[in-house]
């Protein structure tokens, strides 16, 4: 009887993999949304960029062929403008430039599933939730700027603020990648994934490393 509880806990043992992970990533996430601005006095209309480049991390636990996984992503979006005017300042540069930015912070928490295709290669897929906070602002100004010096300032006055907003909202995201094991604890990968709420929906293609412990 020893002998058969022995082997089993053996078995157990050399199938069970639990371990926590790190990891790094960055890419480029295509963003859609209705963020925008209008300033009436000059006639403009300026929307972000709809793709913008990423960064973040991640941690989580794995256990065997699945795991639970934290992360966090920083991207942003920016639209801009600029106009040429006739300047009343001899020697200078007038200019009249308008900007808007949108900045996302976002936390995912999701299940994950590990699926070996060989002993170096790894997928890895993903199903959860986020939260994002988007932060929206917008401006215009009239900016001189020296011929000889580039020395530059704004016209005092000339600063217009165009719509400002900030907002939070819960979402899912799903995910899949693929993971190369360079040294048997290092992992450099590839994935994509798909993200939406309330306010915006975006693709994001990043590259990562990851380290199990």
């Amino acid at each position: 009887m020893k002998k058969y509880v022995f082997l089993l806990m053996t078995a157990t043992s050399t199938a069970t993999v639990a371990a926590p992970y790190v990891g790094l990533e960055y890419g480029v996430t295509n963003m859609s949304h209705d963020y925008s601005t209008t300033f009436s006095q000059d006639k403009v209309t300026l929307t972000p960029d709809d793709s913008s480049s990423a960064f973040g991390g991640f941690v989580g636990y794995r256990f065997n062929d699945f795991g639970l996984e934290l992360g966090y992503k920083k991207f942003e979006s920016d639209g801009s403008r600029s106009q040429m005017l006739v300047s009343d300042k001899a020697g200078y540069t007038k200019e009249r430039e308008w900007d808007a930015d949108l900045d996302a912070t976002q936390f995912t928490f999701k299940p994950v599933y590990f699926y070996h295709i060989n002993e170096k290669l790894q997928l890895k897929t993903g199903l959860g939730l986020t939260i994002t906070k988007y932060n929206f602002d917008s401006s215009a100004y009239t900016e001189y700027e020296n011929d000889l010096t580039d020395h530059e300032y704004v016209e005092k006055g000339s600063y217009t603020p165009g719509a400002s907003k900030s907002e939070t909202a819960l979402g899912g995201i799903a995910s899949v990648g693929i993971e190369y094991m360079v040294i048997p604890n290092l992992a450099l990968g590839a994935s994509a994934s798909y993200q939406a709420d309330s306010v915006a929906n975006s693709t994001s293609f990043m590259l990562s490393s990851a380290y199990y412990f």
